[in-house]
């Protein structure tokens, strides 16, 4: 599964990267989403932005999610770098899938192999994936819904996936 995750996010950077020359990043439109949902009954909260240049965009999103200790969720926050396609955008409607690279910070992690040893902080790295819908409400201002996946490639200290649902809120400058 891993290095089916890897293709996907190497393809979707690639193309996403070739398609834009220096003049399309230029004249390309700037977007940035306020983020605020839930992962594993934790709340989060985030800011994604994207260039955007036809279908395809660049860009980078920030999430902080808080940490609840009756399920095992740690309090985390998460840098990621990704490429967008924007699979469908007409009549108001926007549907984007995503692929990236994440960098996650985990807080009071415990080690599973030593419940009794003392907390440390845990960094991981490995591919995003989002998907989303967006429903234009005029030119500028856009609601929607976000899915959003980090994987762990390394620690053997946490899951190998954190799945996150989110409210967006979308400004178009």
């Amino acid at each position: 599964m891993k290095k089916v995750l890897i293709l996907i996010a190497g393809a979707m950077m690639a193309l996403s990267a070739n398609a834009q020359s220096r003049e399309d990043i230029k004249n390309g439109t700037n977007n940035v989403k306020l983020l605020v949902g839930s992962a594993q009954a934790s709340s989060v909260f985030g800011l994604d932005y994207e260039r955007r240049t036809g279908s395809f965009g660049l860009g980078g999103k920030l999430l902080q999610s808080t940490k609840n200790s009756t399920v095992g969720k740690f309090e985390s926050t998460t840098l990621d770098v990704h490429a967008t396609s924007h699979l469908y955008d007409q009549n108001d409607m926007d549907i984007y899938i995503g692929a990236g690279l994440a960098v996650t910070n985990m807080d009071d992690v415990l080690n599973p192999a030593d419940p009794l040893a003392a907390t440390s902080d845990e960094t991981l790295v490995g591919p995003s994936m989002a998907i989303g819908a967006l429903y234009t409400l005029n030119s500028q201002w856009a609601v929607g819904f976000e899915y959003y996946s980090i994987y762990n490639w390394f620690s053997n200290k946490v899951n190998y996936k954190y799945e996150f649902s989110n409210v967006a809120v979308s400004f178009n400058f």
